[in-house]
């Protein structure tokens, strides 16, 4: 166990960004792969606000006689977060060890983490797991039964959010944490079971899940089972977004961030107010990226610029500002953005300098993109480096400007997908994070792109359609700008692949449609039966532009809407109307 000096120091240090390494054989713990359209949609907000609960104030500990005669055992629960994959000295620096070293002398912290582990039962109909990785197939469970703990405590569930397919699986879920929660509680040395809720991971198509949901479940789940709840999610959650972007994979915390989990399960267990860190912001409004910096640049000049764009805009996540890419620099993960409260402006062009002609500056994109505020794009080179990338507005408000060039590179490359609204992975997603029930305005004033979607993007039949709640505005402005797909049920439309009970137009300046715009266009089918809901208002507008395609009002006859779809347009394009508008005006 270390000195409290030791855990003091790390409590206080400055921020320090640590590589996760590569799989290494464990004693306990393996390596992890990180691997409704209805009235219901008039729900608040752009995105799922975070659920937090307030800490007990309560000292769980002081009453709690050690079952050997000397020594208070806490056994910690969980999969490859509690474990510490990924941090360099796992033995030290894991949540269970930092908490050990907070409590000090009189207590004995068991570490039972198991990479990869997960709650729902191996032969439950939604699990999509290994089933040697359910947390009751493990060497470890089996050990954790074992140890003779007092206290136990339980952090499970991201490995189980892939399982989240719809609100079964997550009635399952709850169900599944109850049943470990009792099954320690009823030990007959267990005085105390905690269950935990999991950090934030925005990694890959996990993030909306994790972002709030999880917590929920979870939060249920130790009510049901009579344990008392810890947010780690709620109190951990802003640290987490920043901390995730200064080098690890987006699941699995560095040192620094097991520290803000052992500092959170410890406050309360000992009913204190959690002191959790905050990373800094820019003091200025400008930030340079350079893919070739070295780390720990404070981004405040060219020469000394942070070296990927999602440390950029961390440091201006608060009050906004200008990043400034002033070399070439490739975004080489799935990349989901911090929550922002200013808008932030991307460029290759500061100070009267164009790094584009000074530096070869471009931003080469392998991954897609995810925003979580309002983002203006100008004066930069774009190179998707993959096929089907997207760039995802999540129904913020975001301007491509006619400076952007799109590039692709490579022979396996293409042209990047703009979505306005949300890329819907899982069906088990809350219908509030990718519900629109205010106002958006994306404007596209340059680029190569495959086409926009104005709204949602569903990956399967699982997922709900959420979408335009009935006071949503919802309107996208083109006004220059290449979009090259030809054919096939995905094309530029008036709405995405989502219901709408507001308002959703699409206006056309100018640009060029190499196939055909819709009003409405396929938006597919769910699972559950559920349909999606055309009660609102689809109007294009069409001033200008080159179409190689016809515009046409609905694209089939699978969804029935009973809304209007209006078009205003300029009567030079009347030859290029089809389909069945409700309001036809030309100008």
């Amino acid at each position: 166990m270390r000195s409290l000096l030791r855990i003091a120091a790390i409590l206080l240090c400055s921020l320090i960004a640590v590589g996760c390494g590569g799989d290494v054989e464990y004693v306990t713990g393996g390596s992890e792969v990180p691997s409704s359209g209805s009235e219901s949609l008039d729900v608040p907000g752009k995105i799922t606000e975070p659920i937090t609960e307030e800490i007990t104030t309560v000292n769980e500990l002081a009453n709690i006689g050690p079952a050997n005669g000397s020594t208070v055992k806490i056994a910690c629960i969980g999969d490859s977060i509690t474990y510490g994959y990924g941090i360099a000295d796992q033995k030290n620096d894991s949540y269970p060890a930092q908490l050990a070293a907070i409590l000090g002398e009189g207590y004995e912290v068991g570490n039972f983490g198991q990479s990869g582990s997960y709650a729902l039962p191996a032969d439950n109909q939604y699990n999509v797991k290994d089933a040697k990785l359910y947390y009751r197939n493990t060497t470890v469970y089996r050990n954790s039964l074992k140890f003779g703990a007092d206290v136990v405590i339980i952090m499970l569930g991201t490995n189980d959010i892939r399982s989240m397919s719809c609100d079964g699986a997550k009635g399952d879920l709850v169900a599944a944490l109850k049943s470990i929660a009792e099954e320690y509680a009823a030990l007959p040395t267990v005085k105390k079971v905690f269950v935990a809720s999991c950090i934030y991971t925005p990694s890959v198509d996990v993030r909306t899940f994790s972002n709030g949901e999880l917590a929920r479940l979870i939060k249920q789940a130790a009510e049901e089972a009579h344990c008392t709840y810890i947010d780690v999610y709620g109190q951990t959650r802003s640290y987490m977004e920043v901390h995730h972007h200064q080098g690890t994979d987006r699941v699995h915390p560095l040192a620094e961030g097991a520290t803000q989990i052992a500092k959170a399960v410890y406050a309360a267990l000992t009913g204190q107010k959690a002191e959790i860190a905050e990373y800094p912001t820019a003091d200025t409004d400008v930030v340079f990226v350079d893919g070739s910096a070295e780390n720990g640049g404070d981004g405040k000049t060219p020469e000394t610029a942070v070296n990927t764009l999602g440390k950029a805009v961390c440091l201006l996540r608060k009050k906004g500002g200008t990043v400034v890419v002033c070399g070439t620099y490739t975004v080489n993960y799935t990349c989901h953005m911090p929550d922002t409260e200013k808008q932030i402006r991307i460029t290759s062009v500061y100070g009267g300098v164009d790094y584009r002609e000074l530096n070869g500056a471009r931003l080469g994109i392998k991954y897609s993109i995810y925003l979580y505020g309002d983002y203006v794009f100008d004066d930069i080179t774009l190179c998707p480096e993959a096929k089907s990338l997207l760039l995802v507005c999540n129904y913020n408000d975001v301007t491509i400007g006619e400076g952007v060039n799109c590039t692709p590179v490579g022979n396996n490359s293409g042209n990047m997908l703009l979505v306005v609204g949300a890329n819907i992975v899982f069906g088990g997603e809350p219908v509030d994070s990718y519900t629109l029930n205010d106002e958006c305005n994306v404007t596209v004033n340059g680029g190569t792109w495959l086409y926009v979607r104005a709204g949602n993007r569903r990956n399967n039949s699982d997922s709900s359609f959420g979408g335009v709640g009935k006071n949503g505005r919802l309107t996208v402005t083109v006004n220059g700008g290449t979009f090259t797909n030809v054919g096939g049920n995905y094309m530029t439309a008036a709405i995405g692949m989502n219901s709408n009970l507001g308002l959703c137009r699409l206006v056309i300046n100018g640009g060029t449609f190499n196939g055909p715009v819709y009003g409405v266009c396929y938006v597919g089918t769910c699972k559950n039966g559920e349909k999606a809901v055309m009660s609102g208002t689809v109007e294009l507008e069409i001033n200008g532009g080159t179409f190689g395609g016809n515009i046409i009002a609905q694209m089939d006859s699978t969804i029935d809407v009973t809304g209007e779809i209006n078009i205003i347009y300029d009567a030079k394009y009347e030859g290029k109307l089809k389909g069945s508008f409700s309001n036809k005006i030309a100008k």
